[in-house]
């Protein structure tokens, strides 16, 4: 079978969203797609229901149809893809495709920062956080445990610390400000209406404050600065735990990284490396496909905003 004819393709599942990108054999991109979130803790059985769709969408946008779904390989990263159950019950999924490889979000999303190679790191900064990296190829993973006890330095984790402040300013326990007054008003300066909110709020919910931060931060509100400052240094001791244990080119990834940045402490900027490809081709390398050569100075051009995702 001739390059142009072989199909591969890469998805990334993350807590937020599912995104298909198809390439053929030559690494031409041939199509895109999104669905909806593939978060494991809804059910492995509905992950592989949500990567079946967006499968189909993203050969649909490439103008195929079902029928080639048997010579297509397929790499998939999933979010919170950390108990082997999870990933041998995904293995052994009876799936159309021609092949199958699965593992991490953020795995995949270190291969297409790095290109492919067996040696570099990723911190993760989105909805959630993950440091990550690859020494001759074995794994080596900091934080990304999870909303609940985890990510750190996360547009939602900043979004919860937002939060709790404004509501404790408003009781007069913390510096009231403008965000703090702005956030307030978002809920009629009323403390139940925010609890009645955060009871049934997810990560994505939360990590939209997380945002708002970031835009009072850019006005020098003092508490608005605290926090980024804050969630900077944070950032700086996970790139510090994955340099420790001998990553020492990182890439950031995420729709938060290009916010977290600016507040990195000055000793962990020099870990820097710019991100080459993004998750779904980091997945598509792991399938066995290749990728079309960058352009000298094109992998900054790439930017934070496509998601490494995880979420």
């Amino acid at each position: 079978m001739a390059n142009s004819e072989m199909l591969f393709m890469g998805i990334d599942g993350g807590g937020a969203d599912c995104r298909g990108r198809l390439r053929d054999g030559n690494g031409d991109l041939l199509g895109e797609a999104i669905s909806g979130p593939t978060k494991n803790c809804s059910g492995m059985l509905a992950a592989q229901d949500q990567v079946a769709c967006v499968a189909r969408k993203t050969l649909e946008a490439a103008g195929f149809g079902e029928e080639v779904l048997n010579r297509t390989h397929v790499g998939i990263g999933l979010a919170d893809l950390h108990l082997s159950s999870d990933k041998e019950f995904f293995c052994n999924w009876e799936h159309p495709f021609a092949s199958l490889q699965v593992s991490s979000d953020a795995h995949i999303a270190c291969l297409g920062g790095h290109g492919g190679s067996r040696d570099g790191g990723i911190l993760i900064l989105g909805t959630g956080s993950c440091g990550y990296g690859l020494l001759k190829g074995h794994s080596i993973n900091v934080g990304g445990w999870g909303f609940a006890l985890s990510d750190m330095a996360s547009a939602a984790q900043v979004g919860v610390l937002a939060l709790r402040t404004a509501i404790a300013a408003l009781d007069g326990i913390y510096e009231v400000s403008t965000m703090t007054d702005h956030i307030m008003a978002m809920f009629g300066d009323s403390q139940e209406e925010m609890v009645l909110w955060a009871n049934t709020a997810t990560p994505p919910d939360f990590a939209t404050y997380g945002h708002i931060v970031v835009t009072f931060a850019e006005k020098d509100d003092p508490v608005a600065v605290k926090l980024m400052s804050d969630c900077g240094t944070q950032a700086s001791a996970m790139m510090r735990a994955l340099a420790w244990r001998g990553i020492n080119q990182i890439a950031l990834m995420g729709n938060f990284a290009e916010s977290v940045e600016p507040w990195l402490e000055a000793e962990t900027t020099s870990l820097l490396v710019p991100r080459l490809y993004d998750a779904r081709d980091g997945a598509i390398l792991m399938a066995g496909g290749t990728l079309p050569a960058l352009e000298p100075g094109h992998e900054q051009d790439m930017g934070y905003k496509q998601r490494y995702g995880h979420g």
